[in-house]
């Protein structure tokens, strides 16, 4: 064996060069996986949202007293919170993975506030949308059947 030789001289400073690669790499990967969970998730509650927006928007223009069902089915870990009220949380929808807020929709063609009692939804339930008025403005009651 010789200590000057390129076979075992080379081997430790190989390997350090590797082991110092993939020390820096895995982090990377981990970050862009996480990233990728999460705007899957978001995707899906966005795509949850269309339909209940859908709903509200069909009640508003079919008048006082109207309403309809709406089917939500989201992934595990994803929850959708409608926080109702006046000002401009009435008319958001909240994103949250995993316990983290990952966005807000706002409804705003039509522009129509949410009355709620603050309604999570995680899994798959039905919610049950009618058209109202809420101090003089076209609203919609979001209840969970």
């Amino acid at each position: 064996m010789r200590l000057n030789g390129k076979g075992v001289i080379d081997l430790p400073v190989k390997l350090m060069v590797i082991v110092i690669i993939v020390s820096l790499s895995v982090p990377m990967l981990a970050g862009a996986v996480e990233r990728g969970e999460v705007n899957a998730a978001f995707s899906a509650m966005n795509a949850e949202t269309d339909k209940l927006f859908g709903s509200a928007a069909a009640v508003h223009y079919s008048g006082i007293g109207s309403s309809r069902t709406v089917q939500m089915n989201l992934p595990d870990g994803c929850e959708i919170s409608i926080p109702g009220g006046d000002g401009s949380d009435g008319y958001s929808v909240k994103f949250f993975f995993k316990g983290n807020n990952v966005g807000t929709r706002y409804m705003d063609r039509p522009p129509v506030l949410f009355i709620s009692d603050g309604i999570t939804i995680s899994g798959s339930c039905m919610l049950f949308v009618t058209s109202d008025i809420h101090n003089g403005h076209a609203a919609v009651k979001v209840t969970s059947l």
